[in-house]
């Protein structure tokens, strides 16, 4: 029914259009005779490009929508050609007039997206640049969500890659941050990592005991986690005990 419903109201202007033009030619005539003033035929000519503007907006609506001659049932086209990279609704899911329902990759440029913790984050701008894996070329920061995800405190940031390297959609890639300072950070294993009363810790081995240190972790993964302080290069740090150097600290 919406569909029929704005088929008639493009018709409807199309006819207004028409007769906006039909008027508008009819006053510069008689404006010619000097049986109108000026001011008149300019406001046939304002309602005339009025009328052909509302039909162009009516046109641009129905644009994407073709009629398959079956009830309910229509035949969208998209407006470039491309291949489908996501869909956000259903089957059988109620979609509303001009809410986006699927993207479209028209395979010229590639973005990485990419959620960091938020004291990451902070060190990017527009513009950063990050080191891909099997890649020569650089990745760029093109946008950063202005927003903290509240559970995993993560912001999104999203990535140009590179035209030089050949990407595939949903391709997962290995990166590095290019940020400033990180030639004073250190990897460790990230089971190394304990949480003491709200603090990452971890214990150095001091050779005679271990020593309790306090943290600040940039980013870690599954097996590794980067520190921006807190441990000194040649330090070693505890990976097995853990429970029970926790305990000791906790005064447990």
């Amino acid at each position: 029914p919406d569909y029929e419903t704005a088929r008639a109201e493009l018709e409807s202007q199309r006819i207004m259009a028409e007769h906006m033009d039909h008027l508008l030619e009819r006053a510069l005539e008689l404006r010619e005779l000097g049986l109108r003033s000026a001011q008149e035929a300019d406001e046939a000519e304002h309602d005339s490009k009025t009328a052909h503007l509302n039909l162009a907006a009516y046109q641009r609506r129905l644009s994407a929508v073709r009629s398959t001659g079956e009830a309910g049932r229509f035949k969208l086209v998209a407006p470039a050609s491309g291949t489908v990279a996501s869909v956000s609704v259903d089957a059988g899911e109620a979609v509303g007039m001009s809410e986006p329902f699927l993207s479209i990759f028209d395979g010229k440029r590639y973005w990485l997206d990419v959620a960091l913790p938020e004291r990451v984050a902070n060190t990017f701008s527009i513009g950063s640049t990050v080191s891909l894996a099997g890649s020569a070329g650089k990745g760029t920061v093109v946008a950063i969500d202005p927003t903290v995800d509240a559970r995993l405190q993560s912001v999104r940031i999203k990535i140009e890659l590179p035209s030089s390297t050949s990407w595939r959609l949903g391709q997962l890639v290995n990166l590095s941050l290019d940020a400033a300072g990180q030639e004073n950070n250190l990897i460790i294993p990230a089971q190394a990592i304990v949480r003491i009363n709200g603090v990452d810790c971890v214990f150095i081995d001091t050779g005679s005991g271990f020593r309790r240190a306090e943290v600040s972790v940039l980013t870690r993964s599954r097996e590794d986690a980067v520190l921006s302080g807190g441990v000194s290069s040649g330090d070693q740090v505890a990976v097995s005990g853990l429970a029970a150097l926790k305990n000791l600290a906790e005064g447990v």
